[in-house]
């Protein structure tokens, strides 16, 4: 794992972003989270939604990608 890895992963803004894109993404409401079960009913809903699935996953790539560098990954420093 590269040092820009490690530094996103210990950023507790990084969390915050990736957790906001994924309950935007899978069109969370306040309701989801009144008990475990309705939770539980939820993630299984998504699970069943490729729409859902997708954009949740599209929501993900996009925090994770570098945007300074090109495609996916992370730009490769001289250490």
């Amino acid at each position: 794992m590269n040092l820009e890895w490690k530094k996103r992963l210990t950023n507790p803004w990084f969390w915050v972003g990736l957790v906001g894109v994924v309950l935007t993404a899978t069109g969370a409401n306040p309701e989801m989270l009144t008990s475990w079960q309705v939770l539980c009913d939820e993630v299984k809903a998504l699970f069943a939604n490729p729409y859902l699935l997708a954009t949740a996953f599209l929501a993900v790539l996009g925090v994770l990608t570098d945007p300074t560098t090109k495609g996916i990954s992370d730009e490769k420093k001289n250490q």
